[in-house]
């Protein structure tokens, strides 16, 4: 798991995560826990999405910035209503997802595998195949 309420409570403080869950009267005071859980899963389902495509799921051991993502996406995904263009947390997600792209193409590396190696292709028999080209160049001359 990236995204935890542990996380969130250490990022963003338990009176925000209120403000973004307890959105529905009669107000609790409290955190929406079915709400914050519904986001953070998405978050999370979201983030093994990119990084599965380039690494093994699940991940022995998970970089911090990977938590911070986490948090990121789904503090975006508890929100409720339209953000302006300029608002910090759809600048958060949008710069998480941007990270999240990279690492899904091998710009960035999460330290198992270097950046732009990709996951060997699995065939049935792992058999090497060689392909015969075209001759350019033979017979005497161009």
């Amino acid at each position: 798991m990236y995204a935890t309420v542990e996380a969130m409570k250490r990022k963003f403080g338990e009176t925000l995560l209120i403000r973004l869950t307890d959105t529905e009267k009669p107000y609790q005071g409290v955190i929406n826990m079915e709400k914050l859980d519904s986001a953070m899963q998405e978050a999370n389902s979201e983030i093994d999405a990119y990084v599965g495509s380039r690494y093994p799921l699940p991940l022995q051991v998970i970089p911090p910035f990977l938590v911070n993502i986490g948090c990121n996406l789904a503090r975006y995904y508890s929100v409720t209503g339209d953000l302006s263009d300029n608002d910090p947390i759809k600048n958060r997600f949008e710069s998480s997802i941007k990270t999240l792209t990279k690492i899904s193409k091998g710009e960035l590396t999460l330290g198992g595998s270097p950046a732009g190696e990709s996951k060997p292709v699995q065939t049935s028999s792992n058999n090497v195949q060689f392909a015969v080209g075209r001759r350019d160049f033979g017979n005497g001359g161009w």
